[in-house]
């Protein structure tokens, strides 16, 4: 196993530009390393010590060019993204100008890895009316879900995705 000292994402980042499909293990799953590994081409990031059969459902995922990423990390690596997205506002400004006001607003507090419900609460207004903002902001952007959104607007490619 290489540690981040010895180049493992450059590593990653050749071995897939040449066609490998690259799964990552990781001992201590994180979701910085986690998008590393994305972000250079992995097609999954998976806990070293999984069980069997989800090995082998990361297997079925990305041998059919899926992308599979270990659930209980998702909100931290959604997290993670709206940090770079704050040190990026530049691009993501851009990307948002197509958007309206409410849902410039409802965006950015998903990409920050909040749910329906929290952003209801805290942009004062229905948990449904966040649901309806959301799929126009998924329409507009040409984006599926929350993940691909969290990673466009951190200003990284989502072709991957």
């Amino acid at each position: 196993m290489l540690t981040e000292e010895e180049g493992w994402v450059d590593m990653v980042a050749r071995l897939s530009k040449r066609g490998v499909l690259m799964v990552t293990l990781a001992y201590r799953p994180d979701a910085r390393q986690a998008l590393l590994a994305l972000d250079a081409g992995a097609r999954a990031y998976v806990p070293a010590m999984a069980p069997l059969p989800l090995l082998a459902q990361v297997a079925l995922v990305t041998a059919n060019q899926g992308l599979w990423i270990w659930p209980e990390l998702l909100p931290q690596m959604v997290g993670c993204a709206c940090r770079m997205l704050q040190e990026k506002t530049p691009a993501s400004n851009s990307v948002l100008s197509c958007l309206t006001e409410r849902e410039c607003d409802v965006a950015l507090a998903v990409a920050a890895g909040k749910s329906n419900k929290e952003v209801a609460n805290e942009l004062g207004i229905a948990e449904r009316t966040v649901k309806t903002h959301l799929g126009a902001v998924f329409r507009k952007l040409g984006l599926r879900d929350r993940m691909q959104l969290a990673v466009t607007l951190s200003g990284k490619s989502t072709e991957a995705l």
